[in-house]
């Protein structure tokens, strides 16, 4: 993976994904361009309106299926 990659990586997810996916790395904001990926990219998500690994649908938060439109719950995030 090349410098800057991964950061791409990561503002490109941001810029789709429901607002109330919630992460253990949201809270350590873009990376830098010369960081690398967690070794382990698949990490516990959870809901930030229910603060559980459901959905306010009663379905399974994950990146895959909250990472895009299309969810009854989605919020997706404001442009600017």
């Amino acid at each position: 993976m090349n410098d800057g990659d991964y950061t791409r990586d990561v503002q490109a997810a941001l810029r789709k994904r429901c607002l109330n996916l919630v992460t253990k790395e949201s809270f350590l904001g873009i990376p830098e361009a010369h960081e690398q990926p967690f070794a382990h990219d698949e990490g516990i998500f959870w809901c930030d309106k229910t603060g559980e690994v459901l959905g306010p649908d009663g379905s399974e938060v994950c990146a895959r299926v909250c990472g895009q439109p299309g969810r009854g719950c989605y919020e997706g995030p404001v442009s600017l």
